[in-house]
């Protein structure tokens, strides 16, 4: 059996890997990221009779990262051995192409809700009502880590990128959201790191251009 992980919401795509994968402890595992990867092991591996008559599994992370005469020569080998189990996870979504390279797997796909893009989008100069009314929703569907990643990202692109707002502002946020993971992380804020995100960045929005 084949089974694929991918998308856009990659905390929870590597959870459900994860847990997948604490089912085979007791494999012999042959565990991969697409970076060190070598055929000729994975094939070794895949057609080699195991010493302690264990079954085998075959992990590899950021497979469909690998150039195309690589990829197809991986899931030609791959596919010749349908009797293992394959674990495949990819941290973001795969082409529709590639998958199918691997017609009879089991494909989950994970992806992040459109608020999160939608607010982040709304935080722009004097638009402090759209991202609150945003943010309020936003917080009630994902974990506030995951928030404030996203958050810190897309300040950190802005910075390196046009902006509507100025690069002083743009800096001193960004340390500021690094200082609230920091005070989140040990117990040092006196309201909750939601609506100390959520100040942050309304006094950013206010700073106008």
């Amino acid at each position: 059996m084949i089974y694929i992980f991918h998308g856009n919401h990659t905390s929870q795509s590597y959870n459900e890997f994860s847990e997948l994968l604490n089912n085979y402890k007791l494999h012999e595992k042959f565990h991969q990221n697409s970076k060190n990867l070598e055929i000729d092991s994975l094939n070794r591996f895949i057609n080699t009779p195991s010493l302690f008559s264990e079954t085998k599994v075959v992990i590899i992370e950021n497979l469909f990262s690998l150039l195309k005469p690589q990829l197809e020569a991986v899931s030609k080998l791959i596919n010749s051995r349908p009797n293992l189990d394959y674990l495949f996870w990819q941290d973001k979504k795969i082409e529709t192409v590639k998958l199918k390279l691997f017609p009879k797997s089991t494909i989950k796909i994970f992806v992040l809700p459109e608020v999160l893009f939608s607010t982040l989008d709304s935080i722009r100069p004097q638009n402090k009502n759209e991202f609150v009314k945003k943010y309020q929703n936003l917080v009630s569907i994902l974990p506030f880590e995951l928030i404030l990643f996203w958050f810190k990202n897309h300040l950190r692109r802005q910075l390196t990128t046009y902006s509507k707002f100025s690069t002083t502002s743009l800096k001193e946020t960004y340390l500021n959201l690094i200082k609230l993971d920091y005070r989140s992380k040990t117990g040092k804020l006196l309201d909750s790191k939601e609506n100390c995100l959520e100040r942050i960045i309304l006094s950013l929005i206010d700073s106008g251009p």
